[in-house]
């Protein structure tokens, strides 16, 4: 019986956790919602920018775990709507690199001055925030190293 409770109290802290992830995520979107934008391609021009040159899809795909279709499709929206622009690689011409165009900088630019997930996390002091993010990390390694996958995939840049 008492293995059944802590099963138990590890699905309601799990199911905490998204809730958590929920709720950031339609912060997010309530905020992007006046500049058309959904909250993955907001990633997407974060990562962009933070990654520097030779940014392809791949890197981005790492990184979001996301599905590599799901993700091309927005990458192609992200291009018909001016944000992105993909050009071959010159070096390896199988491979496709990712830039923002003036309106991706512009937009990004808007993207980081929305300040709702800092309101939302202005509750926890700094020495909180740093437990917090300790936390997540160890779980996120625990995670990985569940499904196999190498940490270093994914971390943001």
């Amino acid at each position: 019986m008492s293995k059944q409770i802590k099963e138990d109290k590890d699905y309601a802290l799990v199911k905490q956790v998204m809730q958590v992830a929920y709720i950031f995520n339609k912060v997010r979107e309530q905020e992007l919602l006046p500049l058309n934008l959904s909250t993955t391609a907001a990633d997407v021009l974060f990562l962009v920018k933070a990654m520097g040159k030779h940014v392809t899809g791949a890197k981005i795909y790492r990184t979001l775990m996301i599905e590599q279709h799901a993700l091309y499709v927005i990458l192609k929206s992200m291009e018909k709507k001016g944000f992105l622009k993909r050009t071959q690689n010159m070096k390896r011409k199988n491979q496709i690199l990712l830039t923002l165009t003036a309106r991706g900088e512009n937009t990004l630019n808007q993207v980081m001055k929305l300040e709702g997930i800092t309101h939302v996390l202005s509750r926890l002091s700094l020495e909180q925030k740093r437990a917090l993010q300790a936390m997540l990390t160890e779980i996120t390694e625990a995670g990985m190293d569940e499904i196999y996958l190498r940490l270093n995939m994914i971390l943001w840049p």
